[in-house]
């Protein structure tokens, strides 16, 4: 596209052999001290960077977010992770060194882009080799192996694409990585271990050291992250019921049954939906932890309703022909957390929400009318809200 654009607007004698080959492209660009002005700005089809975010993407970004990975290391260029992880309502920012993967760290894992961002500072893109001479990009690469070193050392690496089809760019992670002594890598690409070693010889040398455990995973990478997601949110909702194990039991004078421990197949956005539930986060804002905190009362009145025949949905329940959310209210006042659950009319909402640790004043959260859902004006999320005892007697449970 963007040879096809120089050749129509400004050179038709450009070699043809250029056309196919993008590097080779850009150093023409370089050559001529236009790179930045023509090349980056003017012919790059950036709008080619801007489509909605895929599974994968969410998984990447919910990961960070929740800093269930100690990093992400990315050499693309767009900014769909970065969207994702605005969509669902977090501070989140892409870092461009070292430096500034540093300073974010408190709250979110780095994601580190050593190739440039569209979105931050567009004209320090990695193009063409040429570029690693340039004050700018060999700072940024530097610094980015120095952070690499001192924080990836001996973790397990998750490799999603086969790095990249770029000799340069191989050379530049090749050699960043080399020092950090992984102990195990697996990728995630489609290709053929023989194709896999030829576009990226040393990488795949370091991937099979002795001491390091390696595994090719033939499966599109947004496919295969999205089932790594819903295992970590399967996992993290188990977390949840088997905490109320103890509790549910000393309640209800029974022991639990372990089909009651198992969670539904669901897709990753209704898991999401669970876990944020379980956080007592509303639409609109981020699950932030990569574990439970003490949930043996949360976990009890899921086993609760469960006993009594409620069906798993994509958020909540259904029991007696209602439908319940339940969600994390601990330490917070019952009509102060309804008033945080005010969603946008098309979310999700349910009849009865069961606020687990919540405490009841009787004092109005707002002086706004309810609304009702899918009209104008916002729903106080739509239904009744109880705390666990009054759900327990309101429901049969």
């Amino acid at each position: 596209m963007c040879f096809d654009a120089y050749q129509v607007r400004v050179d038709p004698h450009i070699d043809p052999a250029l056309r196919q080959d993008l590097e080779g492209l850009a150093e023409h660009f370089a050559d001529l001290n236009t790179l930045e002005a023509q090349f980056i700005e003017n012919l790059v089809p950036w709008i080619e960077f801007e489509r909605p975010p895929n599974p994968g993407h969410a998984a990447i970004a919910d990961f960070l977010i929740t800093k269930a990975v100690v990093a992400g290391l990315s050499s693309n260029y767009d900014k769909l992770i970065e969207r994702r992880a605005w969509d669902y309502g977090a501070d989140f920012c892409g870092s461009l060194n070292g430096d500034e993967a540093t300073a974010c760290s408190h709250a979110q894992s780095p994601f580190l882009k050593f190739h440039g961002c569209s979105h931050r500072d567009r004209r320090s893109t990695v193009w063409a080799p040429s570029q690693l001479n340039d004050p700018i990009i060999s700072d940024r690469i530097a610094s980015s192996r120095v952070w690499m070193e001192a924080n990836l050392r001996q973790k397990d690496l998750l490799v999603v694409g086969f790095w990249s089809d770029w000799n340069y760019l191989n050379q530049i992670v090749g050699g960043a990585i080399q020092g950090i002594a992984p102990l195990s890598i697996t990728v995630i690409d489609l290709s053929e271990g023989a194709d896999l070693e030829q576009k990226a010889p040393d990488l795949w040398a370091l991937a099979h050291q002795p001491q390091v455990t390696f595994s090719h995973v033939q499966e599109s990478g947004a496919d295969a992250l999205d089932e790594l997601r819903r295992a970590f949110s399967e996992n993290y909702l188990r977390q949840v019921l088997a905490a109320g194990r103890a509790a549910f039991e000393a309640v209800a004078g029974i022991a639990c049954d372990p089909a009651w421990l198992n969670v539904a197949a669901l897709d990753s956005e209704s898991l999401y939906d669970w876990r944020r539930d379980a956080e007592g986060v509303p639409n609109g804002r981020p699950a932030t932890t990569k574990r439970p905190g003490d949930g043996d009362v949360l976990g009890c009145f899921h086993l609760l309703l469960r006993r009594a025949g409620a069906v798993q949905r994509p958020q909540g329940y259904t029991l007696h022909g209602l439908s319940i959310r339940v969600i994390n209210g601990a330490g917070c006042v019952l009509n102060s957390l309804a008033e945080r659950f005010i969603e946008a009319p098309a979310a999700s909402s349910a009849d009865v929400f069961v606020a687990v640790g919540a405490t009841d004043l009787g004092l109005p959260g707002h002086v706004v009318r309810p609304g009702t859902v899918g009209s104008i004006m916002r729903p106080a999320a739509g239904g009744q809200w109880l705390t666990f005892e009054q759900a327990q007697a309101e429901l049969g449970v």
